[in-house]
């Protein structure tokens, strides 16, 4: 912010203003009383106190009186120190811009009092000179202010982050600590609680609406990014608010989602976060679906024990995998279809935009590989689980084996 030069007055004009400097302690307590009695934000508990209002108005008043004198240098400091702590004490910027309006006025009362009267030709250019600084200080304590405002919300929103994650760690050395982080947070420590996954990069700005709508279906929620997914707690009066909060996730992101069972005490979130993670996973990658933990169960469970899934796909399907690729390709998929179509070799024609014909010929050529009929329980189960651990787990089984 610039700032004009220095202006040195007239010596008569210097000395009727350098005569304020005489009364300063007395126009600091007239000043502290003008701005208490007219701004009850300065009399609220807790904002700030009696002796640091009566600082701040003398700092100012003392560098406002030596700039307008012109015995001081201009000096913006006591303005810029006002303007940082009014907004740490949370005193309103408008009743900070009237301090100074008010201070402005009661300098120029104490300049028509020590003036030979209203044609005093002095008065003239001094009261273009002090609203000019009354301006320039406002506009530097104002400055100040926002600059710390926003320091503070960064501040807010640091300390916020680290609570949230806490709410995620492993507490059952200390179990106090959640129900401490809880009330802090402003949560209830009863009611119905669920753990949500997004399986999205961390780096990826959850929905700016997000949580207000969620709000608005009586549902609170905080979302911490973690390095595999964005995490959330949802708390809500009933069960029946978290199911109305799973389907606006749903149409609020486009990626994965999992949600845990539902739970009331705030003791099971650690648990209930890896059953939103498993959950998540459990939708094949790049499906923008919701799963709730317990209804993909072949999924969880591979998610669960990875290793031992990708061995089975490789044992199971693995005469399949080592085909050229446009075959092998035609016929997992055509298995994946079998299924989705719920073993109709009709629909999963029309599905696939082929006969029939060639439908039962793809599947004959997988039992024929595998050694496992699609139309035996057992082994079209065994094909089933082998099918979802490619799906989920490795595009490529086949490249793990050598």
């Amino acid at each position: 912010m610039s700032s004009p030069a220095p202006v040195t007055p007239p010596s008569s004009v210097s000395t009727l203003v350098a005569g304020l400097a005489d009364a300063l302690e007395v126009l600091t307590d007239v000043l502290v009383a003008r701005i208490a009695a007219a701004d009850p934000a300065y009399g609220r508990s807790g904002l700030l106190t009696e002796e640091q209002l009566h600082h701040t108005c003398r700092e100012n008043l003392t560098s406002v009186i030596g700039a307008l004198a012109g015995t001081d240098p201009l000096r913006l400091q006591p303005a810029r120190a006002a303007g940082r702590l009014k907004a740490e004490q949370g005193i309103p910027v408008a009743a900070l811009l009237h301090a100074y309006r008010l201070g402005g006025r009661l300098i120029w009362e104490e300049l028509t009092v020590r003036s030979a009267g209203p044609g005093d030709p002095r008065l003239h250019d001094l009261a273009t000179r002090l609203w000019e600084l009354i301006d320039l200080y406002s506009d530097a304590s104002v400055e100040s202010y926002r600059e710390t405002e926003v320091l503070l919300a960064h501040s807010d929103a640091q300390v916020q982050s680290r609570l949230v994650r806490t709410l995620f760690d492993d507490h059952s050395g200390n179990p106090a600590r959640v129900l401490e982080v809880l009330r802090t947070l402003g949560f209830p420590e009863r009611g119905t609680f669920a753990v949500v996954a997004i399986d999205t990069e961390p780096t990826a700005p959850l929905p700016v609406k997000l949580t207000a709508t969620l709000q608005e279906l009586g549902v609170r929620s905080v979302w911490d990014a973690q390095i595999d997914a964005h995490i959330g707690l949802l708390s809500a009066a009933s069960p029946a608010a978290i199911d109305r909060a799973a389907a606006a996730l749903s149409s609020f992101v486009a990626e994965r989602i999992g949600i845990s069972t539902a739970f009331s005490a705030p003791h099971a979130i650690t648990g209930a976060s890896t059953e939103a993670r498993l959950a998540a996973r459990s939708a094949r990658p790049g499906s923008a679906t919701t799963v709730r933990f317990g209804d993909e169960p072949v999924g969880h469970l591979l998610i669960a024990v990875p290793d031992a899934g990708r061995r089975a796909a490789a044992q199971i399907l693995g005469p399949v995998l080592e085909l050229a690729d446009a075959e092998r390709g035609d016929l997992i998929a055509a298995l994946d279809a079998w299924y989705r179509c719920g073993g109709s070799a009709a629909a999963v024609a029309e599905a696939m935009h082929c006969h029939r014909n060639t439908v039962r010929y793809r599947l004959r050529k997988i039992r024929d590989l595998t050694g496992r009929d699609t139309t035996d329980p057992r082994q079209s189960a065994e094909l089933y689980l082998a099918l979802e651990a490619l799906a989920l787990l490795d595009s490529d089984v086949a490249a793990r084996q050598h």
